[in-house]
C-alpha cells in the first residue's frame, strides 16, 4: 500500500465518521424561535468554516424557505448535502459537532 493509498484511506475513514456523526445529530426539533445566524457564536462559526475548508470542502449557510430553520450545506465530503438545524436546538453545539467531524 503506497502513501497515496494510506492518505486516501484516512480521508475515507474521516468521511465515514462524519457521516455517522451527521446521522446521530439528525434533528427533529419542535417549534422554537426564528432562526437567525446573528445568534451563532462567531468564533465557532469561523472554526467550522476553517475545519471544512482545510479538508478541501466548503460550507453554505442559509435558511429554509420559510426561514424556520438554519440550512447548512457541506461541499467536498462526497456528494453535497444540506443539514437543517431548527432554532429550538443549540446552534453552537451543532457547530462544535462540525468542527469535531472535520477538524481531525
Amino acid at each position: 500500500m503506497g502513501v497515496n493509498d494510506r492518505e486516501q484511506n484516512k480521508k475515507d475513514a474521516k468521511r465515514e465518521r462524519a457521516a455517522e456523526n451527521r446521522k446521530r445529530r439528525n434533528s427533529t426539533g419542535g417549534p422554537g424561535n426564528t432562526a437567525d445566524w446573528e445568534s451563532a457564536d462567531a468564533e465557532l462559526l469561523r472554526k467550522a468554516i476553517a475545519s471544512v475548508a482545510r479538508d478541501g470542502g466548503a460550507i453554505r449557510l442559509g435558511y429554509t424557505r420559510d426561514g424556520g430553520a438554519y440550512a447548512v450545506g457541506i461541499y467536498g465530503d462526497g456528494d453535497p448535502f444540506t443539514e437543517y438545524v431548527p432554532p429550538s436546538e443549540d446552534l453552537d453545539a451543532y457547530l462544535r459537532g462540525v468542527i469535531e467531524d472535520y477538524g481531525k
